[in-house]
């Protein structure tokens, strides 16, 4: 009898692991965006760097999502009004006092801690590093999407040297 229940126990945690697994990774829910955001053209064709509108990557734990002011630093509506929908929905937004609401699609799991601060000003990394996709993106992704793989992680840290003690990260 005691060893049915451990068994019924075990499946138990494996089939609990296994659904939290499968709805944080598998079945992200759909993150619609109120811009269709295009980084290929911010990147590649205006050849924006990532800290130039994602300001708090360098001295924050978060990169942060621009808001409306930096959008509307290059952007302008008697220049650019009623020439392209996005920017139509963009130039919307700024006589309103709230901010684009952005959807957050970059995730990492739960236990992990990550500082974009130690990563771009001491770790010296591009972001493409670990957002390598940002680049050819001409629209948001449909779905939240965790960054990288551990062994992305494990990978990078032993290529230059760094802890790979499990707290420096997971907490």
């Amino acid at each position: 009898m005691r060893s049915v229940l451990m068994t019924v126990f075990a499946v138990l945690i494996v089939g609990g692991f296994v659904a939290v697994v499968y709805g944080i990774v598998v079945r992200a829910e759909p993150v619609t965006q109120p811009i269709a955001f295009n980084h290929a053209i911010h990147l590649d064709d205006a050849g924006l760097e990532c800290l130039a509108c994602h300001t708090r990557a360098a001295t924050d734990v978060s990169a942060g999502i621009p808001g409306k002011a930096v959008c509307l630093d290059c952007h302008d509506i008697d220049e650019e009004g009623g020439s392209h929908t996005e920017k139509d929905k963009l130039f919307a937004f700024e006589d309103t006092d709230g901010d684009i609401p952005w959807g957050r699609v970059a995730v990492t799991k739960p236990d992990v801690f990550f500082s974009h601060r130690r990563h771009v000003t001491s770790g010296k990394l591009d972001c493409l590093e670990c957002h390598p996709d940002q680049a050819e993106l001409d629209a948001p992704p449909p779905t939240a999407q965790l960054v990288m793989a551990m062994d992305d992680c494990i990978e990078c840290h032993q290529q230059r040297g760094v802890s790979e003690d499990c707290l420096a990260c997971h907490r």
